[in-house]
């Protein structure tokens, strides 16, 4: 039986492990090494092992996978842009009130929807609203100013270690103005950590290039 991932389950390559991303149960997890060989085979379309058929169903019945076409095996996510430059370094620009006050809504707003809904709702709801966008005029200066009404916020409104709801309320109001970002979720190992930010093209919007440069992209959205 084949088999690809259930939704809402992605995964990337990092350090020689496998690392899984659960948007449904907003956790992070690596598999045993005998299910992340079993995996790897599969991911490969290589040959596949005598062990690797019950393993796989296990993998199914804990929700990882699900039964599939013959010729669709799970792909890792794709990777973004080597980041080269951030927003943050660029000369601040003039920004009118009403953009400073969206961004302050949006950036209030995005750790309560993640608590009364869960990330695979916040997910799902930007997936939904990037894929609406039409390419936009002036889509890199409508980036400047969305990130500069950010900028100005960032010594009001604290979220020290909230890298995710900033970043998905960046990702709205970039949306929201037509400018196809990414918001990208990412993880390192050794020890392990997560972390989440926008990009456009080469350029990081919401956070340091030094920053972001060790991660591994686990879900770009």
């Amino acid at each position: 039986m084949a088999h690809i991932l259930k939704p809402g389950v992605s995964f990337c390559h990092v350090a020689g492990r496998t690392v899984f991303l659960d948007l449904r149960a907003d956790r992070y997890f690596c598999l045993s090494p005998d299910a992340e060989r079993s995996f790897q085979r599969l991911a490969a379309a290589g040959p596949s092992a005598p062990e690797d058929a019950k393993i796989l169903e296990g993998l199914e019945q804990q929700g990882l996978l699900r039964a599939g076409d013959a010729h669709a095996e799970p792909r890792a996510c794709p990777d973004v842009a080597e980041a080269r430059s951030s927003l943050l370094d660029a000369a601040p620009i003039p920004v009118r009130p009403i953009p400073i006050l969206l961004a302050g809504i949006a950036l209030l707003q995005a750790p309560l929807r993640l608590r009364l809904f869960g990330l695979h709702a916040a997910i799902t709801r930007l997936q939904r609203q990037k894929a609406r966008l039409q390419p936009a005029r002036a889509e890199q200066e409508r980036l400047a100013h969305t990130a500069a009404a950010f900028a100005r916020l960032r010594t009001v409104i604290t979220t020290h270690d909230q890298c995710l709801p900033r970043s998905i309320a960046v990702a709205e109001r970039l949306f929201a103005a037509g400018v196809r970002a990414d918001l990208v979720l990412a993880v390192k190992l050794q020890p392990f950590a997560a972390h989440a930010w926008v990009q456009w093209l080469d350029l990081v919007v919401n956070d340091r290039v030094d920053a972001v440069r060790d991660f591994s992209p686990i879900l770009v959205v």
